[in-house]
């Protein structure tokens, strides 16, 4: 994601070398205090003296039994250690596949996403270039016929002006249609305009809901497959309103601005600037059960969408507490990389 570290996992597990240099330090510390407070206090001889008086049960011989038994558990130390670390090896190899899997498994999404918007596309400029003509020829048509048999021809007008109605129900259904495949405006006005003529297409079908919409920042140069990603967010966002939140107050916020990031030096001059696009709808409405089951697949295909682009999700939300969405994509998701 996003706000992860560009160092490698193995980097970061590896135990740093100032760490390992103290610890041995400490080891041969203890080692040189232990010998000079045996020689400080005569330890040998006073454990001999000791221990003398029970040479029959040969405790004399506990030294060399504590010293077989320091080794044996530094061998047994050791095996361990060996052991963890092949596991650890392991493991490391499985994140790396995860991880290659999982950057795949992103790269295909997103191919099929930008296939699904190329197909939209083309599908709304057919219904608006095809059968919008079409529509408009037999409209005219009807109006035609219509003028010709007003005095003449009762019924031929009267089914003259059912066919101009159907053709003007057809033509409005289609531009329905149109609207959902490709936004009007988003090719020739731009992001922002377009989420304004969306919001306000809300306002209108749900006169009892607040809508509030603020745009920060610079939205040229995008992506269309990271334009297209945060319109359907807050496409899919005012649609959940609309179904579980039709009287609330709905605030949509949406930003541009340099990422909070650790990245370093070099990285920022190579690959420009890092900004990061955020987008956030919060509503006042019922709210939801995050952990409850839930069967529709809104916000599966919002964080799919997000997460194609190498961004985050997050959603918060509690029964009769509202519902929260933010989404973060770096505004350079989707461009094609520069070659060297």
């Amino acid at each position: 994601m996003s706000s992860e570290s560009n160092q490698p996992s193995s980097a970061r597990r590896e135990p740093p070398y100032s760490a390992v240099a103290r610890d041995l330090a400490c080891v041969f510390a203890l080692t040189l205090l232990a010998a000079m407070l045996g020689s400080l206090f005569d330890v040998s001889e006073r454990a001999y003296w000791w221990t003398r008086g029970l040479e029959r049960f040969q405790l004399d011989e506990l030294p060399l039994t504590l010293c077989v038994l320091s080794l044996g558990l530094a061998w047994f130390a050791w095996r361990r250690y060996r052991d963890t670390r092949r596991e650890l090896a392991h493991r490391r190899m499985l994140e790396k596949e995860a991880e290659r899997l999982l950057a795949d498994n992103r790269r295909l999404a997103n191919q099929a996403l930008q296939a699904e918007e190329v197909e939209r596309r083309h599908l709304a400029r057919e219904l608006h270039d095809e059968l919008g003509q079409y529509l408009n020829a037999i409209s005219l048509d009807a109006a035609r016929i219509r003028d010709l048999s007003a005095a003449r021809e009762p019924e031929v007008h009267r089914i003259s002006l059912e066919l101009m109605q159907s053709a003007s129900h057809v033509y409005r259904q289609i531009g329905g249609m149109i609207r959902r495949l490709r936004p009007i405006g988003l090719d020739e006005f731009g992001l922002p305009s377009a989420l304004e003529h969306c919001v306000d297409g809300w306002r209108e079908r749900l006169p009892d809901a607040s809508f509030s919409l603020t745009i920060e920042g610079d939205y040229t140069g995008l992506s269309d497959a990271l334009t297209i990603t945060l319109y359907r967010l807050v496409q899919e966002g005012l649609t959940n309103v609309s179904k579980f939140a039709r009287n609330s107050r709905v605030e949509v916020f949406m930003v541009r601005a340099p990422r909070d990031t650790h990245a370093p030096a070099e990285s920022a001059q190579k690959n420009g600037p890092i900004d990061e696009i955020v987008v956030t709808m919060a509503d006042d409405g019922p709210g939801v059960d995050l952990d409850a089951p839930r069967a529709g697949l809104g916000l599966i295909g919002m964080r799919e969408r997000v997460e194609a682009l190498g961004g985050e999700f997050h959603v918060a939300s509690r029964p009769e507490g509202g519902f929260l969405f933010c989404a973060r994509a770096p505004a350079h998701a989707g461009l094609a990389e520069p070659v060297n």
